[in-house]
């Protein structure tokens, strides 16, 4: 029987799953792909740990998933527990402070394109997941996120924000990626890989940190840039749409 979802759990340990159901395929891995040759429900999630998954918010993602076929990945609104704040959903791009969240901008909370999806919980599409490969191993903070949904652009892939899917997480503390020296740096790498050298530039003289793109391993990344653009879909009508 073909599972309903995959989840994959991105954690090192074990953890016991949040539902148990036969419907359901349960992975624990840091970096998906790990197992996603184990993978074969069509439709797979990947979450944090601190993500409260039940059976209302995946109803609500299979109804989703008939009802858009033409998406190949959801950001959904994630909120704190105890205060019912929005604290995450889908990235957009924002050349001034490098990465917006979706949320912040869409007060109507309409569907709309992203370039990413939230590092706390996403849904893909399987095909996807194992046509990225993985996240890219330079990458060690949530930016791995941000290049893994602007790689999924440049395959053709259309990536929305649904805020009608809603999950609560059990914290009630996230990262302000702004003041995150770590995810600064390896964003002007994702910039350099991901976007043209113009918006790299726009981007990485308001935040010198991103300069660390161009003196780490530049031949690597000069041939990790040519591997993603080279057959690239991402058009200019797309980065318009995935942009704030």
């Amino acid at each position: 029987m073909q599972k309903q979802f995959d989840i994959i759990v991105l954690s090192k340990e074990q953890l016991h799953p949040q539902i148990e159901d036969r419907a359901l395929g349960w992975f624990f891995a840091e970096n998906f792909s790990d197992v996603v040759r184990d993978l074969d429900a069509e439709w797979t999630i990947l979450v944090k740990p601190d993500i409260r998954l039940t059976r209302s918010f995946l109803n609500a993602v299979a109804d989703a998933c008939l009802d858009f076929p033409y998406a190949d990945a959801f950001a959904p609104r994630i909120f704190k527990a105890e205060s019912k704040e929005v604290f995450s959903s889908g990235f957009l791009i924002d050349l001034k402070h490098g990465v917006e969240e979706e949320f912040r901008t869409n007060e109507n909370s309409e569907i709309r394109p992203v370039a990413s999806i939230s590092p706390e919980c996403g849904i893909y599409s399987t095909r996807l997941l194992q046509a990225l490969h993985g996240f890219d191993p330079e990458l060690s903070s949530d930016s791995r996120f941000f290049d893994l949904g602007l790689r999924a652009l440049h395959l053709g892939a259309h990536l929305f924000a649904l805020p009608r899917i809603q999950v609560e997480s059990v914290t009630s503390v996230s990262t302000d990626f702004k003041k995150d020296s770590t995810f600064m740096k390896e964003l002007g790498r994702v910039y350099y890989k991901d976007l043209d050298i113009i918006r790299y530039f726009k981007f990485a003289f308001r935040h010198p940190l991103a300069f660390n793109a161009l003196f780490k391993n530049r031949k690597e990344l000069n041939a990790k840039s040519l591997k993603v653009t080279e057959l690239s879909k991402f058009s200019e009508e797309t980065f318009r749409q995935v942009s704030t």
